[in-house]
């Protein structure tokens, strides 16, 4: 049986390609690129908008593989894809796109509406009949996420709203779009990318009907359902050529990056919670079922099961903002640009020399709000003479990071999701800064377990593909035996 498996992540930063061996159960090879394909124009970013050519996105990502599957001589049984599950590409009859790819970063749909007196997403949520949970953003019913910019159905609805929705058009999302450019078929979504258009009914994993009929949206808009770990279609022969690889081999129904990370990280999904930092951040807890979920979301998962997480409240962005202050201030008073990695790179450093608990200083990271509290905004405590430095700034900021992804998981468990009892970390935002692991080791009362691979969310796309070509009967037995096989370290 062939061993060797290909995925593909379709990332808001970087495009990778992984290439797993299931016989040696590790990582074959990895290769990333920058994205850049990117074309919001400078007036329109500063507007809050987020837009990419998806077909340059795709062409980058083909390029990417290509170049791994040259450099390991490997010949893939399979190719799963994954990606960011919001967002919105247009196609017409023909697949082809139609206007920009509008990516989950958009937020035009908080615009106000002229002479309305409210915003898109909330006459949206008025539509819908959206009800705010206890100290969170308005929610409909079912869907098991909040009615936030960036989700298929806000932007579609903006789109409506300015005359911007062609007829005949349907919809995809980025790792969907690849699906289909790799295989030419229709594109289909899976729940675990569904949940992400913000009108799937999480706990009968269909669509939300009822509220689709309130919305007005056209069944026909909307891609197909179909489950997750199953063949989308065989490789096209003009990309297989490309590729370098033989055509037909199956490609593998998209799934979301961040169940894909948890497939590719976690072993024991039951007793484990899970940490992700990149630009965003998560922490997530496997459930059986569909329990209550207050601020916290509820994401289907591959195959079966939820995982309820604390979705995007700190992350990579959260440090980057304290860096591009100091990097504003260099730049501000010595007339010169200073190399934000430097930047960065001297900032744990000088966290590094501040013990603990910064001598009194905290720090409330939440720069842009939470689901929680949305209108939230960050604060520095205990200032001294002593403690307002810059080290002393970054490890506070490190240390409330940790406590609100603790808090999400103590949402959890408050939630009935159980407690867990270990902890594995994953991302780049985690896996390169010691003090924040620290950090979450202290928060949790828990040491950290970091994957031995890198670009988990790969890998867990590449074990969707094992599955759907049969070498493992389901996903959880995937992870279990791949990532448990594997020497994990511990902080």
């Amino acid at each position: 049986m062939p061993m060797h498996y290909l995925a593909i992540d379709m990332g808001s930063t970087s495009l990778t390609a992984v290439v797993i061996d299931l016989a040696a159960k590790a990582v074959v090879g990895t290769s990333s690129v920058a994205n850049t394909a990117e074309i919001t124009g400078a007036v329109d970013g500063k507007k809050g908008r987020a837009e990419w050519d998806l077909d340059r996105m795709t062409e980058l990502a083909v390029d990417n593989a290509a170049d791994l599957v040259g450099r390991t001589g490997v010949q893939p049984a399979a190719i799963g894809v994954t990606g960011q599950q919001q967002g919105l590409q247009l196609l017409d009859a023909q697949l082809k796109a139609v206007g920009p790819f509008i990516s989950w970063q958009d937020q035009r749909a908080k615009d106000p509406i002229s002479g309305d007196g409210q915003t898109y997403l909330q006459a949206l949520g008025t539509m819908g009949g959206a009800v705010a949970a206890e100290g969170g953003l308005p929610a409909f019913a079912r869907t098991g996420c909040p009615l936030v910019a960036g989700y298929g159905v806000s932007i579609w609805y903006w789109l409506r709203a300015n005359d911007l929705l062609p007829s005949g058009v349907s919809s995809t999302t980025a790792p969907e779009f690849v699906v289909s450019r790799l295989t030419g078929v229709l594109p289909v979504t899976d729940p675990t990318d569904a949940m992400g258009w913000g009108i799937y009914d999480v706990a009968d994993r269909d669509w939300d009907y009822p509220l689709l009929e309130a919305l007005g949206l056209p069944r026909a808009l909307l891609p197909d359902l179909v489950d997750s770990c199953t063949i989308a279609g065989g490789l096209s022969k003009s990309v297989a050529a490309r590729l370098g690889v033989s055509a037909g081999i199956p490609v593998t129904v998209a799934s979301g990056d961040h169940q894909c990370s948890f497939a590719g990280t976690v072993a024991d999904r039951d007793n484990t919670v899970a940490i992700n930092v990149g630009t965003g951040g998560q922490a997530s807890v496997y459930v059986g079922q569909p329990v209550p979920h207050g601020w916290l979301e509820l994401r289907p998962y591959m195959q079966s099961g939820y995982l309820l997480a604390g979705v995007g409240v700190v992350g990579g962005r959260t440090f980057r903002v304290l860096r591009d202050f100091f990097a504003q201030a260099v730049a501000d008073f010595t007339s010169g640009d200073r190399d934000p990695e430097l930047i960065y790179t001297r900032l744990v450093e000088l966290a590094g020399e501040v013990p603990a608990g910064a001598e009194g200083l905290r720090v409330d990271p939440l720069f842009t709000g939470s689901r929680s509290n949305p209108h939230a905004t960050a604060s520095f405590c205990g200032l001294t003479p002593q403690t307002f430095t810059p080290g002393h700034m970054a490890r506070a900021l490190f240390e409330g990071m940790a406590v609100q992804l603790a808090d999400s998981y103590r949402q959890a468990v408050a939630l009935g999701a159980g407690e867990r009892s270990r902890l594995v970390g994953s991302g780049n935002g985690l896996k390169l800064n010691a003090l924040l692991r620290e950090a979450l080791a202290a928060e949790f009362g828990m040491q950290v377990e970091v994957g031995a691979q890198q670009e988990e969310a790969a890998v867990g796309a590449a074990l969707c593909a094992a599955v759907a070509d049969g070498a493992y009967a389901s996903i959880a037995g995937a992870s279990a035996e791949f990532t448990g096989s594997r020497a994990d370290a511990r902080d």
